[in-house]
């Protein structure tokens, strides 16, 4: 238009038509004024009505504007870095202040970006701690999201002209809506999308979708970063560094990665994807790589392929004298009888069929050992699978060019269309461990055994519990008596997609950053960090930092690692579709390392040897390491050699030795697994180990015991027991959760103890678990059930007993 009227709010820019007040008291205040917007030579070219409305809400105040321009001639609004609604707040220079947009881009990093909304906060005298406005945008404004105008002093605004010229034609009304909140205190921004919900009309999972596509259309527009720049772009946490482990063209379309026993990174290429809905054996050259670094300077020198040709490769796990590979349909096991680094092809075992395929990066995922022996590993709600050993000829290995089987789901099988499962590499048994979630991609496990996943599109963290039934991003749950299922731990919400888990227990990192959970998160393009708080019988996922920012929107970080020295490592995909919606950087891949500028590692003897030539007793000595890698990766070694042969008397008496004296809860933890997991820990011990001291050494001894079903009848009377007089609300959560394996007829005396906690009625999981053990067995003694609702001090299990006994006791008659 050629006339800053942006800066000129003057008479020779606009002219007064009227100003009204419309409502001037009660619950809202309303008012409007109109203005001429005046060319060169004083003629009105556009009429300009803003209404404003200003209600109080609790301790905010929301401040509403609809803008009605009509246009009284053709008018051209040209592209420029701002125009419109802008907002400052009174800063000067030494006042703390902070922008941040919903998709948690803050200060700089905000400016031109695409979102819902805007909050800047700054310090203010009076208010404590902070004063803050924030901009809602709305659905139905040109543009929407509009891009944002953040200044260097907290200035913010959505600027439509960002995006280029926009018209008006004449006689033609342009309406934009806006709503402004104001208050003191901290930023929510879970309060904040629901408020911003609240004012559109959308208060559904999907009212941040839009964010979704931003980040989407970021990739695509994004230059390609070759990794020497992408590091160079990266900015990290004060006191630690970032660089390129490994990258193209030594690794491509990384999808899963893993260590094995001599500190050996093991990549799953996955070069059969193509989209979420094609690709399976096309390309036909997929393979397992084994990475090794061998000047320990943090990037890997050497590369060997174990394997080629497998398709669609998706998960990964070195163990037992081989590899396990998720490659739907199938869980294989690749031996290396010969230890030469090449895959055993012959011999390789088809343990498991059944899984699906309809969304490619929903399906079987991010394996993991457990603290208990068994493999674990996840599964996405879009792909639903029937998991079975194979018979009538399922056992078969694809090859490049197959076809994915058609009939998958018409066999017999264990349903799973969302949920963590496992699988005994002895035992050769496979069970859903909880059933539900969006697409979890990322699975850990903590000190205490504590498991963990990440998700994406719904809150992105979980805390699982075996027999647990969870919030779904949609479908329903084959049991339609849930009614209530768990929900996320997490108290705040980043932008959708996360992916990867790894809690940190290792040495490197300072104490602050010990038993932080840090994820990759896709569309924020970075590795974040959670801390987790116990909160009951469960957690509370609070926000720590953003770790590393990739400042990069074609990084796809998904997976996690933690190394043996200690360090921190995030797979990235790399693409330029974030979303998985096409492949358009075949020929990319990275993995990179986060380090301590000052590790704290203690570089021991024998750190960085191979593991498999330590003795037994030496494997247990690394019980007590303060590397959790080492500690681990030894389980994993002692279980396979205890399947063959029975351990070294001395280790196992030392591993009782420690369970019996140690001080630390984590380390007689780790005893009593290694125990377990070698055949070397009785019954009458882990009866006995209901009485102890610890926590949740009695919780494990309960898990232990109900593991292969149904225990002894005097473990259920001592289980029965002591769900009377348990003070421990994590031990009475795994009581409620042992009730789902032991026979119906067990159930009632272990719950109807477990009910009479009136601490318990709030708990985030005690109520739920406690349903969903008895609830198979409430229509079948609906008179018994109305007691235990009687004597229950937990109204939600009150309700749920009393309504299904009721309904199907009166069914009946």
């Amino acid at each position: 238009m050629g006339r800053d009227f942006f800066h000129n709010p003057g008479g020779d820019y606009w002219q007064k038509v009227a100003s009204e007040v419309l409502v001037p008291e009660g619950k809202e205040v309303k008012w409007k004024t109109v203005y001429n917007m005046l060319d060169a030579e004083k003629k009105p070219i556009l009429k300009e009505t803003q209404t404003w409305t200003l209600t109080q809400k609790g301790n905010k105040y929301f401040l509403s504007l609809e803008w009605q321009g009509e246009a009284l001639t053709d008018i051209t609004i040209n592209e420029f870095d701002y125009g419109g609604l802008f907002l400052r707040m009174p800063w000067e220079k030494g006042i703390k202040g902070e922008v941040m947009n919903a998709a948690l881009q803050k200060n700089e990093k905000a400016n031109e970006k695409r979102a819902m909304w805007a909050d800047v906060g700054m310090e203010i005298e009076g208010l404590e701690p902070w004063g803050h406005i924030a901009i809602f945008d709305h659905t139905g404004n040109q543009g929407y999201p509009q891009p944002w105008r953040v200044d260097g002093q907290f200035g913010i605004g959505p600027v439509l002209a960002k995006s280029g010229d926009w018209h008006i034609k004449k006689g033609e009304i342009k309406i934009f809506q806006y709503q402004i909140v104001a208050y003191s205190g901290d930023l929510d921004t879970v309060e904040m999308n629901d408020l911003w919900g609240d004012y559109v009309g959308d208060k559904g999972m999907y009212n941040t979708a839009s964010l979704w596509q931003i980040a989407k259309q970021e990739g695509r527009d994004a230059k390609f970063l070759n990794p020497k720049e992408a590091v160079e772009a990266m900015t990290v946490k004060e006191g630690y560094s970032v660089n390129a482990f490994a990258s193209e063209p030594m690794i491509t379309q990384p999808i899963a990665f893993c260590w094995d026993d001599k500190g050996r990174m093991w990549i799953a290429e996955n070069r059969d994807y193509e989209n979420r809905q094609e690709g399976f054996a096309n390309s036909g050259d997929s393979r397992i790589l084994i990475l090794e670094d061998t000047d320990r300077d943090g990037v890997a020198d050497t590369k060997k392929v174990f394997m080629e040709g497998i398709p669609f490769p998706s998960a990964i796990a070195v163990g037992h004298g081989g590899v396990f590979i998720g490659a739907p349909p199938n869980l294989l096991f690749v031996p290396d009888s010969n230890n030469d680094d090449k895959a055993d092809e012959k011999d390789i075992k088809v343990l498991l069929t059944g899984w699906g395929i309809r969304d490619r990066h929903e399906t079987i995922n991010s394996f993991h050992w457990g603290p208990d022996g068994w493999l674990y590993g996840l599964e996405g709600f879009a792909t639903p699978s029937k998991i079975r050993k194979p018979n009538d000829g399922e056992g078969r290995l694809y090859k490049h060019g197959d076809e994915f089987p058609k009939n998958l789901l018409e066999k017999e099988g264990v349903d799973i269309n969302g949920g963590v499962w496992r699988y005994h590499p002895i035992k050769e048994r496979f069970e859903v461990v909880a059933h539900g979630f969006s697409n979890p991609w990322g699975i850990d496990y903590d000190a205490k055994g504590e498991m963990f996943i990440t998700a994406c599109v719904i809150p992105h963290m979980f805390h699982i519990m075996n027999g647990g039934i969870y919030h779904r991003q949609g479908g329903q749950h084959f049991n339609p008596y849930v009614y209530e299922d768990i929900k996320t731990i997490v108290d705040h919400s980043h932008r959708s997609a996360h992916g990867g888990a790894r809690i940190y227990q290792s040495d490197a990192f300072p104490a602050s950053e010990q038993g932080r959970l840090f994820m990759a998160n896709i569309h924020d393009h970075g590795v974040l960090s959670d801390i987790l708080e116990p909160n009951g019988s469960g957690f509370t996922a609070r926000h720590s930092d953003e770790f590393m920012m990739a400042n990069n929107a074609q990084f796809v970080g998904f997976s996690m690692e933690v190394g043996p020295a200690g360090d921190l490592y995030v797979l990235d995909w790399h693409d330029a579709d974030i979303c998985g919606g096409d492949v358009l950087n075949k020929d990319t891949g990275r993995v990179f390392r986060i380090t301590p500028e000052k590790s704290l590692a203690e570089n021991w003897p024998g750190r960085f040897d191979d593991l498999n030539k330590r003795s037994d007793e030496e494997l247990v000595a690394l019980q007590l390491s303060k590397s959790n890698w080492h500690a681990q990766r030894s389980r994993v070694i002692l279980q396979y050699r205890a399947a063959k042969k029975a351990l070294d008397a001395n280790a196992v008496k030392r591993l009782n030795d420690i369970l019996a004296n140690e001080k630390s809860e984590d380390i007689r933890l780790r005893a009593l697994w290694t125990l377990q997991i070698t055949n070397n820990l009785s019954s009458q011990r882990l009866l006995d180990l209901l009485n102890d001291k610890d926590q949740y050494v009695r919780s494990w001894a309960i898990q232990f015991l109900v593991e292969d079903g149904q225990p002894s009848e005097r473990a259920i009377n001592q289980m029965t027991a002591m769900a009377n007089t348990e003070t421990s609300a994590v031990v009475r959560r795994h009581l409620a959760g042992a009730l789902q394996r032991i026979n119906e007829a067990d159930r009632w005396a272990l719950a109807e103890s477990l009910v009479r906690f009136e601490e318990d009625a709030d708990d985030p999981n005690i109520p739920l678990m406690l349903w969903f053990g008895i609830e198979p067995i409430v229509a079948k003694q609906p008179g018994r059930a109305l007691a235990m609702a009687v004597e229950s001090a937990i109204p939600s299990l009150y309700k749920k007993l009393q309504d299904v006994s009721w309904m199907r006791a009166n069914w009946k008659n």
